[in-house]
């Protein structure tokens, strides 16, 4: 696709379903920010969102104008902030999965967790491979741990909020292995990874539902399997 002087996009169909996300996401996390109360977990719906928001706006910077990809370093860079808006999502949901899981977990063996975690993630993907598959391998533990939390909080609290946030990542997974498998409507016009970005907006909106459903209260509500007074929205 060429645009005015001489400016080519060269994956229309990734660069602007990412910046659809992009836009999507920013919004949600904006509406979460304005609406949220106190306790963890809108927190980090927050963070989560704004995450997701900020991978795929570097994700369309990163299609549009980078074709030689990370072999330029300032398509390195612009991809580095990718995996980095990755790894701040997935170090949130440990964050908050731990709080939840494991409430009598001493702090500081907690932050310890997160932060040897995403020392590793930043470590890997910095100095020895920052493909996207590797990004997926490190970032889809923290998802399928969330996800076993999301499910357990579902069904000890019957909370509507708690299930929505279980399907999101249950979607985000499945698009996320559609695009490792290269799944795609059309191989030029709609490629397995514009199918990917649809699939992760649709997560994001049940994602976004879910966090302004769950009950607002602290981790240690939830992990005693009480079901404190959801958020409208």
């Amino acid at each position: 696709m060429s645009l005015p002087a001489g400016i080519s996009i060269p994956k229309p169909d990734v660069v602007f379903t990412d910046l659809g996300l992009a836009i999507l996401g920013a919004y949600l996390g904006w509406r979460l920010w304005t609406a949220r109360g106190g306790g963890m977990l809108p927190r980090t719906g927050v963070v989560v969102v704004g995450g997701l928001a900020s991978a795929a706006f570097w994700g369309a910077i990163f299609h549009a104008f980078f074709p030689a990809n990370t072999a330029t370093p300032s398509g390195f860079i612009v991809w580095i902030a990718v995996a980095l808006s990755i790894l701040v999502v997935a170090a949130a949901l440990l964050e908050l999965g731990l709080r939840i899981l494991a409430p009598r977990l001493a702090p500081l063996v907690r932050r310890s967790i997160v932060v040897t975690y995403a020392a590793g993630f930043a470590a890997v993907v910095l100095f020895v491979d920052e493909s996207f598959s590797t990004i997926v391998r490190f970032y889809a533990p923290a998802l399928v741990f969330f996800l076993i939390v999301a499910v357990r909080q579902a069904i000890r609290t019957r909370n509507a909020g708690w299930r929505l946030i279980a399907v999101s990542f249950i979607i985000s997974g499945a698009a996320a292995l559609l695009q490792q498998a290269n799944v795609s409507i059309h191989p030029v016009y709609f490629d397995h990874n514009a199918v990917y970005h649809v699939l992760q907006g649709i997560a994001l909106v049940l994602l976004y539902r879910g966090f302004r459903q769950a009950p607002a209260a602290s981790a240690g509500a939830y992990a005693g399997g009480t079901d404190p007074a959801p958020r409208q929205g």
